[in-house]
């Protein structure tokens, strides 16, 4: 089976094509903890890669998708795709004036760097630039800010030399994140921008500053933070990535946690989290009692 489809990939008919990378995407949907062993081969990612090249848009985005689903998968088979141009490949359609391809391409990088090794999310950070992500967090498509926080996200979890990424040139990536969570049009662009933001409050006292500043230089003419607008929110998934970073921002083994925690307090922001004790979410009430567990260590009753 694996063979027609390798074959249908390379028809001469678009829709053919389009329809032997839409069965790949099912596929692989179905069966993710496989994808790596039976499609991680040259056979399927050679004129897989070769459509991110085709003429037909509808193509080009079918080829994404099944794209996406097998490389969260491959831990070990990462290099094959590299060394087809796969990944390459993938920045430049970042860059395509169709804004679906563009969503997609991003998507695929982002299940690429899921997890990945240090040197591999350097690859790609360089291959992207800084420039590039902070203009594509800006961009004026939801669906494309959306992924580019979301990569952001996962190139910036783990290593703490990797949180340096959105330092780059002078803090673009991060400037991008602040100005695009004071005014994130839905509730996905706010979980992906607060679960980057997350992972940087996760490093050192220098990334944990960075982030308060960044936090209390985007509060609006009403003096009052997106944080506690986030807390409000009616998707649970934004609450919990908002509480979350506050938990990192307020770690008790921190040195600068007792001045945060004050910062936040005079912001309404712990006033906000108090009230969340019982939250319907119980992955934000964990989290919310987290936060009042660390603020009662350093003498909030």
């Amino acid at each position: 089976v694996l063979n027609l489809v390798a074959d249908a990939l390379t028809d001469y008919n678009a829709g053919v094509r389009a329809a032997a990378c839409i069965c790949l995407k099912s596929v692989t949907r179905s069966i993710k903890n496989l994808s790596a062993g039976y499609f991680m081969n040259e056979t399927i990612v050679i004129p897989l890669v070769q459509l991110f090249l085709d003429p037909s848009t509808s193509v080009q985005v079918a080829a994404l998708g099944a794209t996406s689903n097998i490389v969260v998968d491959f831990t070990t088979h990462r290099s094959i795709f590299v060394q087809c141009g796969g990944m390459k490949q993938l920045v430049q359609l970042a860059k395509s004036m169709e804004s679906s391809v563009r969503s997609n391409a991003l998507w695929a990088l982002k299940n690429f760097v899921f997890q990945a090794d240090n040197r591999l999310k350097e690859g790609v950070f360089s291959e992207l630039t800084a420039s590039l992500l902070s203009s594509l967090i800006r961009d004026p498509e939801p669906s494309v800010q959306e992924q580019a926080l979301a990569l952001v996200r996962n190139l910036v979890d783990g290593c703490i030399n990797l949180i340096e990424f959105v330092f780059a040139e002078d803090g673009l990536i991060l400037g991008a994140i602040g100005r695009q969570l004071q005014c994130a049009s839905k509730a996905e662009i706010g979980i992906q921008g607060m679960y980057a933001l997350c992972n940087v409050a996760s490093g050192n006292e220098f990334h944990r500053e960075a982030v308060m500043q960044l936090l209390f230089t985007q509060m609006g003419d009403k003096n009052q933070s997106f944080v506690v607008k986030f807390l409000q929110s009616n998707d649970s998934q934004l609450r919990t990535a908002t509480v979350w970073t506050i938990v990192n921002l307020t770690c008790p083994s921190s040195p600068g946690a007792p001045c945060r925690l004050e910062k936040l307090r005079n912001a309404g922001i712990v006033s906000q989290i108090k009230n969340m004790v019982n939250d319907p979410c119980v992955d934000v009430k964990l989290r919310v009692r987290t936060v009042l567990g660390q603020s009662m260590a350093f003498g909030d009753n």
